[in-house]
């Protein structure tokens, strides 16, 4: 029997702005979002991960990962519904811009890591796969 598998496209935005601090300074200010495909959506909530911490940590408030989450974007953790919705990390000045861009990084990162659980669990889900190659 073949089963033909759906297509899981999970895409990351990142919109990037240089805007104007109440003092007259620039701030920079990235809005992330995570858009899910139908079948995506349905395999996270089937497992119920939609509300797995992708980042930080609530319990350990000392963590530098969590301290970091923290000094960007103002929590303490970070879910999948919380992507999903859209989050705002903000630094200070243009020195900080490498700390923007690593932050967003570690991000599309642990996204790739959360699409790799649904992409299993999508073939698992359907009674397994099997892989032959020719060597």
């Amino acid at each position: 029997m073949l089963i033909i598998h759906k297509e899981l496209n999970m895409k990351f935005s990142a919109d990037r702005t240089e805007k104007k601090g109440p003092l007259g300074g620039a701030y920079y200010e990235t809005y992330i979002k995570i858009t899910l495909t139908p079948e995506e959506e349905n395999i996270a909530n089937k497992q119920g991960i939609m509300s797995s911490r992708i980042f930080g940590s609530m319990r350990n408030s000392d963590d530098p990962e969590t301290r970091e989450a923290f000094s960007l974007c103002g929590r303490l953790e970070i879910t999948m519904e919380d992507l999903i919705n859209g989050i705002t990390v903000k630094v200070g000045s243009g020195k900080e811009l490498g700390r923007l861009a690593a932050f967003e990084d570690l991000i599309k990162q642990r996204c790739k890591n959360f699409k790799s659980n649904l992409e299993a669990d999508q073939f698992f889900g359907s009674g397994g796969s099997k892989d032959e190659e020719e060597l």
